[in-house]
Parts: C-alpha cells; structure tokens; sequence
C-alpha cells in the first residue's frame, strides 16, 4: 500500500482517538497511545488465556471485548483487519505476544504486571517515564498514605470503618497501574477478615469496588491496573465484580467535564465513549471524601491544565487555578505551571469546591515539595490554609534537590519530595487559618520506610507550621523567603566583573601573556587587527584613557613598542586565580570601579543573580578584581566588601551594623558582616535548601538574631573567606587560619604520587578520577587521597577540577578570540602542579566544612531572625540610591598606577 493511503488511515485514526477520549492530542501522542494500547490490550488478551493462533487481531479484540469491554474495543479500533495489514507493528506485536506463557512469567501476584510495566518503559521510552510521571511509587509510601488518610477518616470523621464504610468514595485521578487503589482494596480486605471473618470478604469488596475511581491517561498503566485490581478482587479474595460496576475510566482528569459530553460516534465505538462520558458524569456530579495519588509532575506545562488552567464556560465555576495566585507575586507564578500544580487544584476543587452541600473531604498527594516554600506558590499555600481545616507535611527530601540516590523515596527523582495531606471537616472557617503539622525524614531510604511504618496522628514528632496566610508550610522558624533580606540590599553596590572581550589577555600563566604581548607588537602591521581582535570600541589605533589599577600607558596600542606590563592576579573563574595584562587599550570593559577599589583589605563577593543556581555554593568570594563570568562562566555579578581601597566605606546598607549589634547585644564590623553571608551561604546546603526559590535567581540570607548563633557563623565565616582567597584575607594562626594557602591535615592532604609530566611529548591532556582509590590522574600523574566530593565539587554545575584543568592542559579549552591563544605552555610547568595541589587542599578543606554550615542554616532558619519588616521599621531599607551607585573616588595624590 502507498505511504500516503498508509498515512490517512492513521490519521483517521488520531482523528477517532481524539474525538472519544482526549481532545488536543497530538500526532506523538497518539502514537504512544497507539503503541501501549496495542501492546497492552493483547496482553491482556494472553493473560486470559485467548488463543492468538489462527485469529486476526479484530478476532482476538472481539473475545477480549467479553470480559474487558473498553481494552477489547480499543483493541478493535487501533488493530482492525485494514491496520493490522498494513501495520508492521500490530503484526509482530501479535507474534511475539501470541506465543507468550504467562504462567511461566507470572509469580501469582498482581505485582507481575507491575514489574512488567515497569521494565516495558525503560526499554520503550525513558523520557516517556519523566515526561508522564510514570514511576512506580514505593509499596512503603503508598501503603503509609492509605494508613494515614484511614486514621484520619476513622479518627477526625467518625467514618469507623475508614475507606469500609459506605459512604467513603475514592479517586485516584492519576491511577497508573493501580497501586493505590490496590493497597486500599489490601486493607479494607484485612479489616473485614479480622472484624467478621474471610467469608464476609468477597462481598464486602464487592461494595467497596463501586466506590473506588480510577482516571488513567495512558492505556498502557491502565490496562496493568485492570490486570492487578482483578486479579487481587478475584485470585486473591475470590470476589466476583461485573465489569458495570467497575469505576475506572481511560480519561484526562483535567480535560472540561462540561463539554462534548452527548458525543455520538456510533455502537462501535461505543464502549470507549462510554468512558469518556462516565469519567465526565463522574467529574462533574460524583461527590468524593478522598482523593490520593501520586500526580504526574512536568514543568512548563502552560496550556495542559485543561479547564482547571483556562476555565470553561458553562462550568458555573471561575477558573480554579486563580484560587492559586496571590496579589503582588506574578512575576513569581510561572511555576505554578505545572501538571502536579494543575491535579492539587483538580483534587481541592473536586473535594472542597465542587459540592457546596458536602464540602468536606481529604486530599493526599505526594508531589515535589516546591509548593510548601516557593514564593511563587504563595496564593496556594494561602488556599489551603483558608479551605481546609488541618494539613499534615511529610519531608522526605530535607537533604534538598539532587541528594544522594540512597536517600532518595524514587531513587530515579531528584527533585525534593513532600507528601501532602489536606482535610476538612465541614464548612471550614476561611478566617481561621488551618493547623498544618510537619514532619521531616532523613537518612537513607530503607530508614525512611520505616520511619513512615510507624508514624501517627498523635506522633510527638510533628512540629506546628506558621499561621501566616501564605507563610512556607514548614515550622516557624523557616521564615519566609521574601522576609530574608536579599543580598543586594544588604551589599547595595553592585559591579560587572571585567570583560576584555578578547580572551588572550588571560592566561594561567604570566610568561605566557609576555609571550603574546612580544608577538602582537612585533608583528607587522596587516596583522595586527587580527592579532589584536579589533572590537567597535577597541582598534588599534584607538586613544584609550588609563585606569587606576593598570599602566600608564602611552599612545596606541598599533604604535606600541615597549615590553608587556607585569602581569596582575585576577579570579577568572571560582576558585581559579589567573593572570591578566593590566593595559586599559586591550580591555572592552575593564570595571574601573573595581580596580579603584582593589587593595590587600578588599574582598569580592561573586553572584549569579541572572540565572538559575544549580548546586554548589550561593556564592563564592576572592581577593582579586573578578572576571564578568567569574562566578560559574555565565554571567554574574561583583559585590566588594568596601567601597575604598582603605577599607573605611562598606559596601553595605547604612544601618545594618548598627540595627545588628543592637539586636545581638555586640559590636558588629561590616567584615563580621561578611563573614556570616560567607558562612550561611557559601556551601551546597544553601542552595539544596532554596532550590525551588532560586529558581527565581538572587542569594537571599536569613540573619539571625540570635547571639550564640551569630558567634558561631563568624567563626565558620571567616574560615570560608580565608580558603576562598586562599589564604590572602582572614589570615588568623590563633584562629587555626595560617597565612599562606590554606593546607589539609596530613592525613587527607592530597599529595603527588605520581609526576605530572613536565615535557612536551607528555602534556598532560586528559583528568579522571577514581574513587576506588581516590587517585586524581593527570595525563599519566597522581595525586591522591583526592575525596570523592572535591572531585565533584561544583559552583552551579562548572565542575571546579575540570575546570580549572581544562584551561591548562595540552590544547586549552574556552573560547578562541585570535591567533594569539594559539600561545599557551606546551609542557606543565612545576607551578601548575603547586596550584592544583592548592586548589585541592582548599576544596578538602570546603567540603570538610560544608556539614558544620548546613546544620548551622537550619538552626538560624528555625531561630530567631533579622527580617526584612524588622530593617524596613529600622529604616535600614530601603538603601538610599546614592549607595547602589558606584563610589566617587579622589585618587590621592600619591598614588600611582601600575
């Protein structure tokens, strides 16, 4: 058959699919849904027993169709005779399934199917499994919320029989392959057993069965969760449910249930628009007392939120998301573009809204945790809060985003996880905000497990949230993160690093940028803009002003003559200290501001207030002018400690030592000041913990007003600013900070063990690592004990090793801005091998402090603190435009440049 008849037959196809069951759906879609729905519908043909042999699949799907009414006629309608016939997939499908033997891959238990549909997504699609959410939610976990949301049913509603009793109906709006449901079915089994004895079993779960709603997108999971849900109603319990009785649905929870719901495509068709339009009657009429899952979760979700994000006409309903948007934070509120933002509000609409007659209920999710701290979820939190009358937090991601796999609930998820349980006992008082408890878990995983075996409603462990309207779901002491002054406020002068726009002015080393200097001067003329890399303000020929800072040079650089400026230091990038050519004529911009405030007092904070912060550090500092990219090679921003050379102008909001040392009982020093930012921030625990709000870029600090606390974090501090500067500031041997750069204990100081090559032939041009050994492999050198977390220590994921590396070994990385970085070194010089070593030292040094700064966050978050209100009163905010501009310094007259 030609392509183009091939092509309008599925395309009529698509047409059907999206007409019956998801309206929207695209070509790729459909193709997933193509390609599960086969498979599953004639697996499940298999399983029960329908023999393949001499069929066609519209034969098979016409017997399947018996006991499995909406599979079979999906089956029916994706594999008739026209498609399997020119279906190459349909085919083999049919092969490979038709000689399957079930008995022998099945252990007996519903969870065969699970582990097969789990196995089935890592071959067929792994992105598929990230896309839809489709993970399998640990037994431990699930079992935990069906336990817990019971006890509250029994305990908080009079419902003694929990999820037996007959007025309790339950929707998973996210079925997937049924493990909630499954495990509510395990439970109400066991319970009916010990009150009344196995025989009353069947046809109490027969009850139950009516009052247990399944909404399932995909067909693949749903097929699994028919497989499951009967076999345990059936195999395990010997209960007979028709299928009539059975309430799940192939259907998009969020999709209108107010709309096309007289679709009439015919008698064919008939039992897949059947589900349609009874998951619609059911969204629209069914009052529900529990809605628990695990929703999918997809970022950017803009336009899949179905009615719940854009509203429906005829609904008699506003458009539920706005329930979630709070005054004043919009430019926060992209994120509540999210599928699992859209399921809370379908679930908190469909158990609080939907039926003012009964507008109580429970819902109990788990999802990313973002919603319970994030600024942009304000206006949800201040829903729940007004809606419902007690919530439970469970944390089981308090080591932040991206923590080690064994910590981890779904060991292929890195985002934080929290479950969510919301109730509401009656009419509810929106002036009274709810009570919400909350709890965190760490350690590993299998700890974790247990931890929620054995968790209660009366657990002492449960701590009370803020009451604020919108203040984070976390205890008080987690104030919120627009109550913590940002770090642009408290350092209001703010400077781009320097930006020579042309890269050979940099350089690992000083001999190298001589080298290059004595090649761009002696070349001749027809040369020299292209050696140059002439820019709109920088030519040869161009009369550039010097800057305090660097040479007073004379004329043009075309005419230039003389030998190359000493070379000065300049943090490159973090932790990566390399030289510069101090002349003004080869720079684009230099940050003159910065130069002039440079001296042996004078610190550099670096911060990436532009983009998101991926791990690592919020912040990292140096004691030399940094490069614009210094932070972690994209952008950023410099904020100097002083606004002089001297050190007698902070750089901070007028005020703040004053307020501080007020509140603290203490002298307070703006290098005080410093140093607790350097302390509180300058570790990964920081932006593990505000993940979700640095997705909106700005280093906030919480400051404490705690006296035992602020003592402890300079001493932290100060340590952090002597290993970023390497040794340069903060020096203090009776505070264990020798001058020099800074030197691991000699039990962990790395050392080498085998040369780094020093000749040319051996360049070193490729690093690894290996943990076995802790063995750092430079070319065909070591140096070790290197640990694990200095090799992966990372600054918004710039790998600092690699990095630092990358730009000095056999044919340097980074960008290439003319002939002259074709000049570099083309053997490794012995200081290289000195400053890796310095550089590993400090990073084992970092790494061995960053424990001591995350327990000492969480202490001063759950502590007293410095608000933003508290500066406002004190009018320390807002800072005075003259002190976020750049300082107006008079040169005295005996200064000098280079």
């Amino acid at each position: 058959m030609r392509g183009e008849e091939k092509t309008k037959v599925f395309t009529k196809l698509t047409v059907d699919w999206r007409n019956m069951l998801f309206p929207g759906l695209t070509h790729e879609e459909f193709s997933d849904a193509y390609a599960q729905t086969v498979t599953f519908a004639l697996l499940l043909a298999r399983v029960d027993g329908i023999a393949f042999e001499n069929r066609t699949a519209s034969q098979i799907a016409a017997q399947l169709g018996k006991t499995h009414s909406l599979m079979g006629k999906a089956l029916t309608v994706l594999a008739h005779d026209a498609i399997e016939e020119r279906s190459v997939v349909a085919k083999t499908l049919k092969r490979i399934i038709g000689v399957v033997d079930w008995d022998e891959i099945s252990d007996g238990s519903a969870d065969s199917y699970l582990h097969l549909y789990e196995r089935f997504l890592d071959v067929y699609d792994a992105d598929l499994r990230k896309q839809s959410g489709s993970y399998y939610t640990p037994n431990e976990t699930v079992s935990f919320m069906v336990r817990f949301t019971e006890d509250i049913l029994s305990s908080k509603f009079g419902r003694k029989g929990g999820f037996a009793a007959d007025d309790v109906m339950v929707v998973d709006p996210a079925m997937g392959t049924g493990t909630y449901l499954l495990n509510i079915i395990e439970r109400v089994a066991r319970a009916v057993e010990e009150e009344e004895g196995p025989g009353a079993v069947p046809g109490q779960l027969k009850k139950l069965f009516g009052r247990l709603i399944g909404l399932e997108r995909q067909t693949g999971p749903f097929a699994v969760a028919e497989l499951r849900l009967n076999q345990a109603i059936k195999a395990e319990y010997k209960a007979e449910v028709a299928e009539e009785d059975q309430k799940l649905f192939v259907a998009d929870t969020l999709d209108s249930p107010f709309e096309n719901t007289g679709l009439d495509l015919g008698s064919m068709y008939e039992p897949i628009v059947r589900s349609r339009r009874e998951a619609n009657k059911f969204k629209r009429e069914t009052r529900v007392q529990v809605v628990i899952g695990n929703p999918p979760y997809r970022e950017h979700a803009k336009g899949l939120g179905g009615w719940i994000e854009q509203g429906a006409e005829n609904s008699g309903h506003n458009v539920p998301l706005l329930d979630f948007k709070a005054t004043g934070r919009g430019k926060y509120e992209y994120v509540l573009s999210n599928l699992y933002i859209y399921f809370w509000r379908w679930a908190t609409w469909k158990v609080f809204d939907a039926h003012p007659e009964q507008p109580s209920g429970i819902v109990a999710f788990i999802t990313t945790s973002g919603y319970t701290t994030g600024p942009g979820f304000a206006g949800m939190r201040e829903y729940l809060r007004r809606t419902a009358d007690e919530g439970w937090i469970i944390d089981v991601s308090p080591e932040g985003h991206q923590p080690e796999v064994s910590t981890r609930i779904f060991p292929g998820v890195q985002q934080p996880l929290c479950i969510g349980i919301f109730a509401r006992y009656g009419e509810g008082d929106r002036q009274m905000p709810a009570r919400i408890h909350h709890i965190s878990l760490s350690g590993r995983r299998t700890q974790k497990f247990a931890r929620l075996e054995a968790i209660t409603l009366d657990d002492p462990s449960w701590t009370e949230c803020a009451t604020g309207w919108q203040d984070r779901l976390q205890p008080p002491g987690g104030d919120d993160w627009l109550g913590y002054p940002s770090l642009g406020d408290l350092m209001p002068w703010k400077a781009p690093g320097v930006k020579p726009n042309r890269t050979w002015v940099y350089s690992p080393d000083p001999e190298t940028l001589r080298t290059r200097w004595d090649r761009l001067i002696k070349a001749p003329r027809d040369e020299l803009a292209t050696l140059f890399k002439e820019s709109d303000s920088r030519k040869i020929d161009s009369v550039i002003k010097p800057i305090y800072g660097f040479v007073d040079h004379k004329g043009v650089i075309g005419d230039e003559t003389t030998s190359c400026p000493i070379p000065v230091r300049v943090a490159y990038r973090s932790f990566d200290r390399q030289w510069v050519i101090p002349d003004t004529r080869v720079h684009h911009r230099p940050s003159p501001d910065l130069w002039r405030v440079a001296s042996n007092s004078q610190i550099f904070a670096t911060e990436q207030h532009g983009q998101l912060v991926e791990g690592g550090p919020g912040l990292t500092f140096a004691a030399f002018v940094p490069d614009m990219d210094h932070f972690n090679g994209r952008g950023g921003r410099v904020l100097p400690l002083y606004r002089d050379r001297v050190g007698l102008a902070p750089n901070l909001a007028p005020g703040v030592t004053r307020l501080l040392s007020e509140r603290l009982g203490r002298v307070v020093t703006p290098t005080d000041v410093l140093a607790y930012i350097a302390a509180l921030v300058a570790h990964g625990g920081y932006t593990a913990r505000f993940g979700a709000e640095l997705r909106t870029p700005g280093v906030r600090v919480p400051l404490t007003a705690d006296s035992v606390l602020w003592e402890r974090a300079l001493a932290v501090g100060r340590r952090v600013l002597w290993l970023h500067t390497y040794g340069e500031r903060f020096a203090d041997p009776a505070g264990n900070r020798p001058a020099g750069p800074p030197k691991a204990p000699l039990t962990s100081r790395p050392k080498v063990q085998v040369a780094i090559p020093g000749t040319p032939e051996n360049m070193p041009d490729d690093i690894s690592y290996d943990p076995q050994t802790t063995t750092l492999h430079i070319g065909t050198g070591q140096v070790s004990p290197v640990r694990p977390e200095v090799w992966a220590y990372v600054v918004s994921g710039m790998k600092i090793v690699k990095k630092w590396f990358g730009y000095r070994k056999k044919g340097p990385a980074g960008r290439k801005s003319s002939p002259l970085d074709h000049i570099h070194p083309d053997y490794w010089p012995a200081d290289f091998t000195t400053e890796l070593l310095q550089l590993l030292n400090v990073l084992t040094l970092c790494v061995e402090l960053e424990p001591e700064q995350a327990e000492l966050l969480e202490h001063v978050c759950a502590g007293p603190l410095v608000t933003v209100t508290d500066l406002e009163k004190a009018k320390v905010f807002p800072v005075p435009p003259s002190f976020q501009k750049p300082p107006a310094i008079e040169e005295d007259k005996g200064d000098t440049l280079i």
